[in-house]
């Protein structure tokens, strides 16, 4: 029996420029199997988005070639909007200047007493996975929420 096929897998990961256009909205006359209104993902990419992933395309075809015969000369990118991680969409920011919807402890502007947190509240293009900076926003919003919470009952 032969040995199977031997390769390495590449990945690049390139952070998506941001826009106030590229948002999650909800649709109320379509709903999800949860009977949820279906998310609606309007997203688009920019010229430095595509040079961006240009930039990336060229990188893996160096590398791929530096270790070897690359079985696969044309690199993949994912279908737009695949990602799992959603950013921005509830941006934080330091002022309510019509970019952002809460400070930077997820207190919404206009809505006293409610928060957000996740990868929504991120404000910043990343490329790698906000998993460590969403915490650490819900973190920071936790305890902004705990220090200014009546005790009611004490």
């Amino acid at each position: 029996m032969a040995a199977p096929p031997r390769g390495v897998g590449l990945g690049w990961f390139c952070a998506k420029d941001v826009r106030a256009e590229d948002r999650v909205t909800f649709d109320d006359t379509l709903h999800d199997a949860y009977g949820m209104p279906a998310m609606r993902i309007h997203y688009k990419l920019t010229e430095r988005d595509h040079a961006s992933l240009d930039a990336a395309r060229a990188a893996v075809r160096r590398v791929a070639e530096a270790l070897g015969d690359p079985l696969d000369d044309a690199p993949r990118t994912l279908a737009l909007g695949a990602s799992l991680h959603y950013q921005g969409t509830v941006r934080t920011g330091p002022a309510e200047d019509g970019t952002t919807v809460c400070d930077p402890v997820g207190q919404l502007w206009d809505v006293p007493g409610l928060h957000v947190a996740g990868d929504g509240v991120i404000p910043t293009a990343t490329a790698c996975n906000p998993t460590l900076t969403s915490v650490a926003l819900a973190v920071a919003g936790a305890r902004h929420i705990a220090r200014t919470l009546p005790l009611q009952g004490r």
